[in-house]
């Protein structure tokens, strides 16, 4: 850390990887934001600004801009550099945060450091060009593979398959799954208040309107992440939360 309190990176993967994650950031933006201009003028059908920005705009935005936050400030601190990538390709919290979390707890790395940082990052990029892959090949075989999604069995099966993935990353919350040198023991206990909290305002708003908080996801999580780490922050001080040796809870398992 610098006198004027910025952060210096000392490790020469990260510079590397924060440079050019930066630079494809940038360019990937020219590319959304300018083809859609480009095909737009290219057909004479460029829309008016009163079209474009319109009730129905302002409500996704409205929906849409508190996620993507919400998602920057909760998964960058995981995935580190492979941040740039990962927001690149898309995807996040049903692909590549799992890919990257596995990756790291097979090869034992942290996040936050260089190497867990390196391995995030080829994981991410190795499950995005898988995904062109397998996209690439569903787009090609699509008229012989389209009868096969419309059975009854897989269909049923494909509503799982979201629960099934937040299901198993969950159960390593609860299990000994820590790798690294430190663990954090009773973790869980963090996230009780939030869910505690958020069931009951999505009761609430059931009894009294009939609706639902799917709407306001975007700004629930940025409600809810302050809410996360202040009391996290107050079971750890009461010592309900504890950041103990791995070696010590292995043994007192054993």
């Amino acid at each position: 850390m610098s006198k004027d309190n910025k952060i210096v990176i000392t490790d020469s993967f990260q510079a590397w990887a924060h440079k050019w994650g930066r630079i494809g950031t940038l360019i990937a933006l020219i590319y959304m934001i300018g083809l859609p201009f480009v095909v737009l003028s290219a057909y004479g059908c460029m829309p008016s600004l009163g079209e474009v920005i319109n009730i129905g705009t302002i409500s996704i935005l409205m929906i849409y801009i508190p996620v993507g936050i919400s998602e920057a400030i909760s998964y960058t601190p995981i995935l580190g550099a492979s941040s740039y990538l990962t927001f690149i390709t898309g995807n996040i919290m049903n692909l590549k945060l799992p890919v990257a979390v596995n990756a790291m707890k097979i090869t034992k790395k942290e996040p936050n450091t260089p190497e867990g940082e390196a391995i995030s990052s080829v994981a991410v990029a190795v499950s995005s060009i898988m995904t062109v892959i397998i996209l690439a090949l569903a787009a090609l075989l699509s008229t012989w593979i389209s009868p096969v999604f419309e059975l009854p069995s897989v269909k049923t099966a494909s509503n799982y398959l979201i629960p099934a993935l937040f299901g198993s990353l969950t159960l390593g919350l609860f299990g000994s799954t820590n790798t690294g040198k430190k663990v954090v023991k009773n973790g869980v206990m963090g996230v009780l208040p939030v869910i505690i909290l958020v069931t009951v305002i999505a009761l609430l708003v059931r009894i009294t309107s009939g609706g639902s908080l799917f709407g306001a996801i975007g700004f629930l999580i940025l409600f809810m992440l302050p809410i996360a780490i202040i009391s996290s922050r107050i079971m750890w001080k009461k010592g309900i939360i504890k950041v103990v040796d791995n070696e010590a809870v292995k043994n007192d398992a054993e």
